[in-house]
């Protein structure tokens, strides 16, 4: 899914190393900042961050309970994917028509 993520980004942004930055600044900056937050915004939006979401498929055995399940963060990782390649495809047939 990461992958698949990068390549929507890549479509998007048309630049590789624009890509490869903007995937990892929208994997690891998020949750970085989601510590700056009140306790109360943190356990409401931190679920729902790439790095989170897709990182409850591999750490089944801990189950948090301020976590998505296993399948729904996977989900909604997908969700973060799709709407990247979504948006890549979109564009390429605006621009490069």
């Amino acid at each position: 899914m990461i992958g698949l993520f990068g390549l929507g980004l890549g479509a998007v942004i048309r630049a590789p190393a624009g890509a490869i930055a903007a995937l990892l600044g929208i994997m690891f900056i998020p949750p970085l900042l989601s510590d700056l937050l009140p306790h109360s915004w943190q356990t409401t939006i931190s679920p729902y961050l790439p790095l989170n979401a897709g990182g409850q498929i591999y750490i089944a055995s801990h189950f948090d309970s301020n976590s998505l399940t296993p399948w729904t963060g996977l989900g909604v990782f997908c969700l973060y994917a799709a709407a990247a390649l979504g948006t890549g495809i979109i564009l390429i047939t605006r621009r490069d028509a």
